[in-house]
């Protein structure tokens, strides 16, 4: 009986003694004092311990567990990118059947910040393209690419630009301009003031009539005179025959026989007999051709005597009013004889004519002589740098960025996988896959380092509260815990029965 009763005691005291053991590994979790007085072994040696643990255990994972080698291939297992490309297509598919557009995404995304980075995305392309084209050698790229472009459109044959539509619409836009401002009191002014200048500058050269008018005018008029000197016989017969003109020759040929002739004499002159006589001979005179010729002679004579006149001396002697009158009925000629409607289509279809000729308008430009394409180049790059420089160009700059972005967020996520969708699928996940293996070659190991393990580690168990801590070690290793016990129980049967047989020897 007493090897039974020794064994039993022993073992209940190894039980117990385990049990407390381990139960003093975290109990009391807190430091207990008596009348101030600390009580031993309070608190329980993990509580007590536990910076030095956390710190323990965190270099223990960090150095032998979760090393930087260990991590890297766990991210850069084949197993990882598997699930990189389910994840990728996976997503990709989703959005494939979906309606939603780019704008939904990134608010989806991006949540508040959307608006701030929308707005921020515009300003600063806008603000990146004007430097772009602020830069000198971008500004000349710009200027060579339109002024070859021009070049292009200036191999085209002029008879093309005159067929076109807009070509017609400015032409026949520009001829009711021209007609209109002919009818105009500015036209008939600014003709009037012409004519005046051109008067004064003439009274200030002191020539005669002979000196300005071109030879080539006097000589055509005097071949006109000759040419009509029948008509102009017969026009001065016609002229005598007038009331007014045959009564005036009538009283010169009566004054004559008055006071030319004695008293005498011209009692027995009949004053109608004498002017039907002459006016018989001024006929018989006028219808003779070889007078005609005389005629003709006689007003080129005095067409030379008058152009030898002085212009100054000649103008000086003519009223203001004379003069003005003189010019209007000149302007009136030109606005209204001349210058008409048909004079106008007639010279600009001439211009067009001409224009025509040119197989293109590469060889009109290059037939003035002018540098015309350093000049289109230069002309072009001044006005490219003034526009970038400008603020204008900066808002209208933001403005087109602001209308493609907003294009582009409108467009549905799923129009970018029509046609061919699953190459793009299969080009979206390979682009990803690449992607996130240079980073792990690249960058990985500079992040685990920042990251810190032992430190996380050290820091989350330093959080763990002391009775969850003994929760997550209990759940650990409950039935190891619970074997030591039941151990102790063992060893001290044992010892309870060895401890009479060792007597009783």
């Amino acid at each position: 009986m007493k090897f039974i009763i020794g064994s039993l005691v022993g073992a209940i005291i190894g039980y117990i003694t385990n049990w407390l053991a381990i139960k003093m590994l975290f109990r009391p979790h807190n430091e207990i004092r008596l009348f101030n007085v600390k009580v031993p072994f309070t608190p329980g040696l993990i509580p007590k311990e536990k910076t030095r643990i956390a710190k323990s255990v965190g270099e223990s994972i960090g150095q032998h567990l979760l090393t930087k080698e260990t991590i890297m291939k766990s991210l850069c297992s084949e197993n990882m990118n598997q699930q990189l490309d389910t994840w990728v297509q996976s997503k990709v598919v989703t959005i494939k059947n979906s309606e939603v557009t780019v704008e939904n995404e990134l608010k989806a995304l991006l949540g508040n910040e959307y608006t701030r980075f929308t707005q921020n995305t515009f300003d600063n392309i806008s603000k990146l393209i004007v430097g772009y084209i602020n830069e000198k050698e971008v500004s000349e790229t710009i200027a060579k690419y339109v002024s070859t472009q021009i070049m292009v459109e200036l191999k085209v044959k002029p008879e093309t630009i005159c067929k076109s539509e807009l070509y017609n619409s400015l032409k026949n836009k520009l001829l009711n301009m021209a007609i209109e401002y002919k009818d105009s009191d500015d036209f008939y002014k600014g003709i009037q003031k012409m004519l005046k200048d051109k008067l004064s500058k003439l009274v200030g050269l002191d020539k005669n009539f002979e000196e300005v008018v071109p030879t080539e005018i006097i000589n055509n008029l005097k071949v006109y005179i000759y040419g009509k000197r029948y008509e102009i016989a017969m026009e001065i017969k016609k002229m005598l025959k007038e009331e007014k003109n045959s009564k005036k020759l009538r009283e010169i040929v009566e004054e004559t026989i008055s006071t030319k002739l004695s008293p005498m004499i011209a009692m027995f002159m009949n004053v109608d007999t004498i002017y039907e006589k002459v006016a018989t001979g001024l006929d018989e005179f006028l219808d003779e051709p070889k007078n005609h010729n005389d005629i003709a002679l006689i007003i080129n004579d005095i067409i030379d005597k008058l152009l030898k006149n002085s212009i100054a001396t000649v103008l000086s002697e003519l009223p203001k009013e004379g003069i003005d009158n003189a010019i209007e009925p000149l302007i009136k000629l030109f606005t209204t004889q001349i210058v008409d409607e048909k004079l106008i289509r007639d010279t600009l279809g001439a211009i067009e004519g001409k224009f025509n000729n040119y197989s293109s308008i590469e060889e009109l430009l290059e037939s003035s002589g002018i540098d015309y394409k350093s000049l289109i180049e230069e002309s072009i790059k001044n006005r490219i740098e003034a526009i970038a420089k400008s603020d204008s160009a900066l808002i209208k700059i933001s403005q087109i960025v602001a209308v493609v972005i907003n294009r582009v967020l409108q467009i549905e996520m799923k129009s970018m996988f029509s046609g061919e969708g699953n190459k793009v699928c299969e080009s979206i996940a390979n682009v990803a896959r690449d992607l996130y293996n240079k980073f792990i070659e690249n960058k990985a190991s500079d992040v685990i380092d920042i990251l810190d393990v032992p430190k996380i580690v050290e820091d989350k168990i330093n959080e763990f509260d002391v009775s969850f801590s003994e929760k997550i070690i209990l759940e650990i290793a409950s039935k190891e815990l619970n074997a030591i016990t039941w151990l102790g129980a063992l060893l001290g049967a044992i010892m309870g029965l060895l401890s009479p047989i060792l007597g009783s020897l």
